[in-house]
């Protein structure tokens, strides 16, 4: 994974567009979630929503997105050329939206 970035086709923009277009901020938040649980309860989660399989592809494909954007960082890559899906974009302006909405109704309470 790590040695994929000296390949002569490496692009780290594309393998950030796809793991935007194939997880949505919710669904990341939640395997993260679910990573850590299975961690922390040596692998005996009740609440699974994923199977191994689909846990290690997410763990996979996490570490690939850090890569890239860790690539993006150390040449300078302008991230403003990546290109998601509409449905991709819609999900991440959906999810910033509630969650603007959720920190500013705390904000509230706080004060």
């Amino acid at each position: 994974m790590i040695y994929d970035v000296h390949k002569v086709d490496y692009d780290p923009i594309k393998e950030i567009e796809a793991f935007w277009n194939q997880y949505a901020l919710d669904a990341v938040s939640a395997n993260i979630l679910q990573l850590l649980s299975t961690y922390l309860d040596t692998g005996a989660g009740k609440n699974r929503l994923l199977k191994d399989e689909e846990m290690q592809e997410f763990a996979i494909a996490l570490y690939r997105v850090l890569i890239a954007y860790c690539i993006t960082y150390h040449h300078n890559i302008d991230l403003r050329k990546m290109q998601l899906t509409a449905e991709a974009k819609e999900h991440i302006e959906k999810e910033i939206e509630v969650s603007k909405k959720v920190a500013e109704f705390f904000g509230r309470l706080s004060k």
